[in-house]
């Protein structure tokens, strides 16, 4: 079959079964599940890429912040790859990037060891920016000192949360994330300042962003998540991004490193 005669079109609901058929394939490790699916279809920038009417590709883009956006995914089924597929979605989403009024820059995550990828996102103008850590923390590793404790975000902390953490949670991406029903949580030290902070999703379960100031105080941080946490897991899965000492906190534990990341980030012109 010729990319060519590929048609993109947003998701839908009824895609789900062949949706998930090639989802597995292209990210075996870190599949969707059908709420998240559903969802997706629901907040749109969720595209698929047909072939002879044949579901064969995935896209996902979104606005970041105020002037942010965000390749949150981008696949091809097996069969189908290095034919020219990939090319045409990442035009696509280049071209919706642009459309976006305001957005000033575009962010994504790739794995450090998928060189083809990389090549193709290079290709169009990304630069890698910075390093991202994925790593299990299981609850019984924890030795919380009880110095910091966990909090849901106040509505008059948002804008001092996002300019603390611009990056990662700026104050529109986190009044996003409240729309949607995520948990933002913040962490504070004994005398109430603001130390850490993170968004949580209990059914996955984990945290990213995932942003803290002091060491000491990560034990205290996952513990203060222990109450959000669903009954039937016993561990929380981490995502940080530039913070080299807190990697090497983690793999002097053992805790296990699902993946490391390149950050990779391209400015619209």
């Amino acid at each position: 079959m010729s990319a060519s005669k590929a048609r993109i079109r947003l998701m839908r609901k009824e895609d789900w079964d062949a949706f998930q058929r090639i989802d597995q394939a292209i990210f075996p490790d870190d599949r969707m599940e059908e709420a998240t699916f559903s969802d997706r279809v629901e907040l749109g920038g969720f595209f698929a890429v047909e072939q002879e009417g044949k579901l064969v590709g995935q896209l996902i883009v979104s606005r970041f912040g105020e002037t942010g956006a965000h390749l949150g995914r981008i696949g091809v089924a097996k069969q189908l790859q290095r034919q020219g597929l990939g090319t045409i979605l990442m035009k696509h989403a280049i071209e919706w990037f642009k459309e976006q009024e305001g957005v000033t820059h575009v962010l994504l995550y790739t794995q450090h060891d998928n060189y083809p990828a990389q090549q193709l996102y290079k290709r169009f103008g990304f630069k890698v920016t910075g390093t991202t850590w994925h790593f299990y923390v299981p609850f019984n590793t924890l030795k919380p000192l009880h110095q910091c404790s966990c909090h849901p975000i106040l509505s008059e902390e948002i804008d001092t949360v996002g300019k603390r953490y611009q990056a990662s949670m700026p104050a529109a991406q986190i009044r996003r994330f409240l729309q949607r029903e995520h948990l933002i949580l913040t962490l504070k030290d004994g005398e109430g300042r603001i130390v850490g902070a993170c968004r949580f999703s209990p059914k996955f379960p984990g945290c990213f962003p995932f942003e803290i100031e002091h060491l000491e105080c990560f034990d205290d941080f996952i513990e203060g998540l222990r109450p959000h946490s669903l009954p039937e897991f016993d561990y929380v899965r981490v995502t940080f991004t530039e913070n080299p000492e807190l990697a090497k906190l983690l793999e002097g534990r053992q805790c296990k490193l699902h993946h490391r990341l390149f950050q990779m980030r391209l400015d619209l012109a």
